[in-house]
């Protein structure tokens, strides 16, 4: 089997006895995006249609919040082309729409970044970028006390439209929908103050059920009171699968269930090893990029178990904050940094530093050994040797699963 491995691939030889599956995303054909998006518009979940609400609101004032590079949403200009045209079509005057780029901590586009991401709608609206340590108001607490600041500019807004797109998220369990708020237009503080809960339990990839974060995250969501959504849902190829919008709360419920039928792979039982490829270029060009497939990979193994992963990182770790916190600090000393310290950049070594602690990450990459030794992760040349590592520590009958990318997938034990 091949695993790619930058722009190139790498030879990944398991013997039958040891293999318990391979785990990636089935793919399908996806019908065409103005299909997708007209019965998106026309069958919204849990409110009526954009157009109808808009014609009985007559807001003077229309914020549509918007998700910046890092999000690099498929065909995100046409999504967001076909959604003004319903508000245009309302009776709104393009004079009184402005779009919002949800910055949270992230840093302003250039103007070709936000030519590229949005497309002509740069020149025909106003756009303006979240700023999350000025003009801010507060909106109240959530149940865990959490003090929720927002943009000013977008709470007092007539009528305000959130967007994005549902993908795994570490922290939250699932991106898109509420995180439009929290992180997207909230205060350093308050994102900070959510963000570094993520070593309590119940904090992990595909779970928003008694995850803290994740609760906090809805609960901004609901003292905001977001008008309208509209959440994409994309194929590991980049093609938009599936639109939800309606609701704030049941629309991004209904598009998570879809995301997660979509991705999810089933799986009996865990194995003794993983071995999990970051997807290849672009996803693995940085160690940061490349080691995220571990946090959906870990699911398949047992705890003390090994994860291999094949990640080419030809431009570094690319994470600056992420790189000082691993490099000056050992396990025990991330896990056990007070909450008050962890501050937002550097915060996924804290997370990190738990998969570290309980199981054997062997990585294939470019990287200097030294480094990644450094930073606790067990470098090895290639795959063979990695197996040969498990084959020592589990015996000859080891088990393993080969994903071949890794944040394409979601293993989960008998579905549950």
């Amino acid at each position: 089997m091949e695993l790619r491995f930058g722009k190139k691939t790498v030879n990944c030889e398991v013997f039958d006895e040891n293999l318990m599956g391979v785990l990636e995303y089935s793919r399908h054909e996806v019908g065409p995006l103005k299909q997708i998006l007209e019965q998106c518009i026309l069958n919204p979940i849990g409110k009526p249609r954009l157009i109808d609400l808009l014609k009985k609101n007559k807001p003077k004032d229309l914020v549509i919040i918007v998700s910046d590079i890092t999000r690099s949403i498929a065909d995100y200009a046409i999504t967001l082309g076909f959604l003004v045209s319903e508000v245009v079509e309302a009776g709104i005057d393009e004079e009184n729409i402005e779009f919002v780029v949800a910055l949270g901590t992230h840093r302003k586009h250039t103007p070709e970044e936000n030519e590229l991401l949005y497309g002509n709608l740069v020149s025909d609206f106003r756009f303006s970028f979240h700023d999350c340590y000025n003009d801010l108001v507060s909106i109240g607490k959530t149940s865990s006390g959490l003090e929720i600041q927002v943009n000013k500019r977008v709470r007092a807004a007539d009528f305000v439209i959130a967007t994005g797109r549902v993908n795994f998220h570490y922290l939250a369990g699932f991106s898109g929908g509420r995180k439009a708020i929290l992180p997207g237009i909230s205060s350093y503080e308050t994102i900070r103050s959510n963000h570094c809960k993520l070593r309590r339990d119940g904090v992990s990839l595909g779970r928003i059920e008694s995850n803290i974060i994740a609760q906090e995250m809805d609960e901004a969501a609901q003292l905001f009171g977001v008008d309208y959504l509209l959440n994409v849902v994309e194929t590991p190829d980049k093609q938009i699968a599936g639109v939800f919008c309606g609701d704030a709360v049941h629309a991004y419920k209904t598009a998570v269930e879809y995301f997660k039928l979509e991705r999810i792979s089933k799986i009996a039982k865990q194995a003794d090893c993983a071995i999990v490829s970051a997807g290849g270029y672009p996803k693995d060009r940085t160690f940061y990029a490349g080691h995220k497939a571990i946090n959906n990979a870990v699911n398949a193994v047992r705890q003390g178990g090994s994860i291999v992963l094949v990640s080419e990182c030809e431009e570094g770790i690319g994470n600056p904050e992420f790189e000082k916190h691993m490099l000056s600090n050992g396990i025990d000393e991330l896990l056990d940094c007070p909450e008050a310290k962890i501050q937002v950049g550097g915060h996924r070594a804290f997370k990190t530093s738990q998969l570290l602690k309980n199981y054997k990450i062997y990585v294939v990459s470019k990287l200097d050994s030294k480094v990644l030794s450094q930073m606790n992760f067990i470098p090895v040349k290639n795959i063979d040797s990695a197996i040969d590592q498990v084959k020592k520590n589990c015996g000859q009958d080891f088990k393993v699963y080969v994903v071949p990318d890794g944040r394409s997938v979601l293993p989960v034990v008998n579905g549950k």
